[in-house]
């Protein structure tokens, strides 16, 4: 499972005394401090101690549309959602070793990814492991949509509904659980970036970028990346090895293969603004990827090679503070 400190009620009740009745107080004479301890910062600091990733996604101009192709756009989605996942266990078996397919009847250790998904109906939230992860995750949905928009996947949606563009942001900030649901600076920042953005892009904010940078000096360098680097990344550190060999590992293979057609082809980042949230402002990176893809047992009937692009090279379109 994804380790996301939850905020648990033993914290609310030390704090607050928050299951402690009667909760309304007549009596005012009583003061409470209202600066915490340095023992209190410290327990409320480990809950954001590490930071998460959070893909945002969504269906563009999705408002826009008809009532009668809106209202099945949820069922289009979560259809393309799992399909998404069904590809990517397909082709990365190392990368994403600690995942297990949508619909597996037996509970197990590994992550299951819907339980990390916030859903907003055209689209929504999915936190994973690394912006590898997500670059990957991406990519993935990006085939899916490629392959609807070409009239080859769910026909009878297609000819109702027509294409879709959909725009992707990927953060990386603080996060942290409460009961069943995940709140925090990862999300509320993708939503923000999302929000802002008039144009079908993939967005980052400069956490993200600078993960890259600290960890493959530049995301860039995704496109000569092989497994055997990851074992340099910390986050990969626990990953069980032998997982490079088995299987099949798309687009970040074990080393580089030169006859290969496969691999992230090319990657352009280019700074294009800030956006405020709250006293801070978040900078805005604007990523275009393309990419060739094997994908074996393609939806259990063939094998299929495809090109795909994720993002757009249009630098405007973020509404604030431009840089």
């Amino acid at each position: 499972m994804i380790n996301i400190a939850e905020l648990k009620q033993e914290l609310l009740n030390e704090l607050f005394s928050s299951n402690v009745l009667p909760l309304i107080q007549l009596n005012k004479k009583e003061k409470y401090p209202r600066k915490y301890t340095d023992k209190e910062k410290y327990k409320i600091q480990k809950l954001v101690e590490k930071k998460h990733t959070v893909v945002g996604i969504d269906i563009y101009q999705y408002s826009s549309f008809p009532t009668n192709k809106q209202v099945f756009v949820p069922h289009l989605f979560e259809q393309m959602y799992i399909y998404a996942w069904n590809l990517i266990k397909q082709n990365y078996s190392f990368i994403f070793q600690d995942y297990r397919n949508i619909g597996d009847a037996k509970k197990s250790k590994y992550i299951e990814p819907i339980e990390y998904f916030i859903s907003i109906g055209d689209g929504g939230y999915q936190i994973l492991e690394t912006p590898i992860h997500a670059i990957l995750f991406i990519l993935t949905f990006a085939t899916i949509v490629r392959l609807y928009n070409s009239d080859l996947f769910m026909r009878k949606l297609y000819a109702k509904i027509g294409n879709i563009e959909l725009r992707y942001t990927i953060t990386l900030d603080d996060l942290y659980k409460y009961r069943k649901n995940f709140y925090g600076a990862a999300i509320i920042n993708n939503s923000r970036i999302l929000s802002k953005d008039k144009l079908n892009r993939l967005l980052i904010d400069n956490n993200t970028h600078d993960w890259f940078l600290d960890r493959i000096v530049g995301i860039e360098n995704l496109m000569s990346l092989r497994l055997s680097d990851l074992k340099d990344i910390e986050e990969f550190a626990s990953y069980t090895k032998k997982k490079m060999g088995e299987g099949n590992n798309a687009l970040i293979q074990k080393e580089n293969n030169k006859t290969s057609k496969e691999g992230i082809k090319s990657i352009d980042v280019q700074k294009i603004g800030k956006i405020k949230q709250k006293k801070t402002y978040l900078e805005v990176y604007n990523l275009h990827i393309q990419a060739i893809i094997h994908y074996i047992n393609f939806f259990k009937t063939m094998e299929k090679i495809i090109t795909v692009s994720v993002g757009n090279l249009n630098t405007s379109g973020i509404e604030n503070e431009q840089i």
